[in-house]
């Protein structure tokens, strides 16, 4: 039994997770702003065999480091120029990180704990959100799991005997591959993690013996920074780009908010209470029950890390000035771990606190499915509502059709709603079970549903256009995006640089179609029809969902009489 066990959960996790990040993966367009600018940087960079310099729209791209982009560039290699190129190696990275993380709790903590937590975090909305989608989070969290998993078991064989060093410098390995994905802090969170707990354990000096402070310092170094190396040997302007990155991206991000993505030291747990539900009900009450934990085992040390490690993740980036969810991903296999460990038990300790956790699981599905139901009925009245600037966003200046997926999403999460308030009170077992389907129903809607409705709605009529304006386009031209900003999935679909344009400059935009290398522009529907208000021979050559697909023919020469 324990044979077929120890075969039958790693395959099912293979397969029904399989299932679930790879099914339709091709079909969203790439989405705007972040997936864009990742799959357009990798495609230049493909395109021009380029496996070093980071491009985009014709300059230079260091807000983050490669992994993400020869990632995409190898998807690229066997799928094709496409999302499914972009975001194959992403979903494949998730996959690992599932097994990974089953089989480094499996020992410690039992078969049964680790595959009901790789159950909770695959399921989860951020995971499966962040798994099919391709950015850099994904990448980031497989190497920092593996680095804390490689290295926890090379501190356990140094406390039984004296070995355990190569498993820390594999463990460096991992730490490096990290900083490759999303820079310094694939180091600065296990560094801090493992201070932190090797202090709890009584053992704060393992990591600074000669054997293997020295050997894992110098992979570390070697191999996160090689790719920063190589390109300020390589790039026309030298180590320049290091400003931009450490500066600007790095201490930048965490001083100031940037690009508008700010929030309050609160806002990871409103991410939570919707990317993670419905488990993050009970995420108070697992860690009151871990802290009456008192023995001292390898499953409490492994658990006891995870958590540190979590902790540190979350606070780093609630004090963080910059805020977007997907940057808690790397915390979820730790608060997972906690959640399982919490459900591995017979009787509820706490009754009114299970309950309480019940609740609070149940509100999102509820808020989300009465959202849904309601965004069909409330949609032909909202651009009146809100005046004349609703009209500025694409999907409100035409009439759009819905069609049913809005009211079987909303009735997908209220059926969730109501099983959850039916199991509640119920055993444990019970309630661990509905909460594991209601989870995956949740994430099943969102990605089957709800995401593409909106890419029909907000990306694929861009992306068809862009289709277009190649056709029109010769191969080095350029496209004008008159009044729309920070589209990279255009330059994706299309292969094409573009020049942005304001209404401000309007009196320049012919004279721009009047160079060779401009042939076509692409506006909303609102800022199309102000511009030929605006006096200006604008031709529509094509119109989809509120976008525009334009050409200005160049003005006739003055005749002589």
């Amino acid at each position: 039994m324990n044979k077929l066990t120890s075969l039958l959960y790693p395959l099912l996790i293979l397969l029904v997770f399989s299932l679930l990040y790879f099914t339709s993966l091709q079909k969203p367009v790439v989405i705007d702003y972040d997936e864009g600018v990742y799959a357009e940087v990798s495609r230049a960079m493909f395109a021009n065999s380029e496996p070093v310099v980071p491009e985009l729209n014709g300059e230079g791209f260091f807000e983050k480091p490669p992994m993400l982009y020869w990632a995409q560039m190898l998807g690229y290699q066997y799928f094709g120029i496409s999302s499914l190129g972009a975001r194959f190696v992403n979903a494949l990275a998730a996959i690992l990180t599932l097994s990974v993380f089953y089989f480094g709790a499996a020992g410690p903590l039992g078969r049964r704990t680790a595959f009901n937590a790789t159950l909770i975090l695959g399921s989860s909305i951020i995971f499966t959100y962040l798994s099919r989608v391709a950015m850099t989070d994904m990448l980031l969290t497989l190497f920092l799991t593996l680095c804390l998993i490689v290295s926890w078991y090379g501190v356990e064989r140094f406390m039984k005997s004296t070995g355990g060093a190569h498993l820390f410098w594999l463990g460096c390995l991992f730490g490096g591959l990290a900083m490759l994905s999303k820079g310094a802090i694939g180091a600065l969170f296990p560094i801090v993690t493992a201070i932190i707990y090797l202090i709890s354990i009584g053992r704060p000096t393992i990591i600074f013996r000669k054997s293997w402070f020295f050997p894992g310092t110098a992979i570390l170094i070697v191999v996160g920074f090689s790719w920063y190396l190589l390109l300020g040997f390589l790039h026309p302007e030298g180590f320049s780009f290091m400003r931009e990155l450490f500066l600007e991206h790095h201490m930048g991000r965490f001083s100031s908010a940037m690009e508008g993505h700010s929030g309050s030291v609160f806002y990871y747990l409103i991410v939570l209470f919707v990317g993670f539900m419905p488990w993050f009900g009970y995420l108070p009450l697992s860690f009151f029950h871990m802290g009456l934990k008192i023995k001292d085992n390898p499953g409490n040390r492994y658990l006891r890390l995870f958590v540190i490690f979590s902790l540190v993740v979350f606070v780093f980036f609630s004090l963080a000035a910059t805020k977007l969810p997907n940057y808690i991903l790397p915390a979820l296999p730790g608060f997972a771990l906690l959640i399982a460990i919490l459900f591995n038990r017979d009787e509820m300790k706490y009754p009114v606190a299970w309950r309480l956790g019940g609740w609070i699981a149940v509100v999102p599905m509820i808020l989300l499915g009465l959202i849904l139901a309601a965004a069909p009925l409330i949609y032909p009245y909202l651009a009146e509502f809100l005046g004349e600037d609703a009209y500025k966003t694409p999907a409100l200046a035409e009439s759009v059709s819905f069609g049913y997926s809005p009211y079987l999403a909303a009735f997908l999460f209220l059926l969730s709603a109501f099983l959850l308030i039916r199991a509640i009170r119920g055993t444990i077992a019970k309630l661990f079970e509905t909460l594991l389907l209601c989870s995956f129903i949740n994430s099943c809607t969102i990605f089957f549903l709800v995401i593409p409705l909106y890419d029909q709605l907000m990306d694929a009529p861009l992306a068809r256009l862009a289709e277009q304006a190649a056709l029109q386009s010769s191969a080095n031209g350029k496209v004008i995006m008159y009044e729309i900003d920070d589209r990279p999935s255009v330059n994706f679909v299309s292969g094409l640089a573009t020049i942005e344009h304001d209404e401000r400059d309007y009196q320049l935009l012919s004279q721009q179609f009047n160079q060779s290398d401009i042939t076509v522009g692409l506006s909303t529907v609102f800022y199309f029809e102000r511009l030929l208000d605006l006096g200006v021979p604008a031709l529509e050559i094509a119109r989809d969902t509120g976008f525009v697909l334009f050409h200005i023919p160049p003005a006739e020469p003055a005749t002589e009489r």
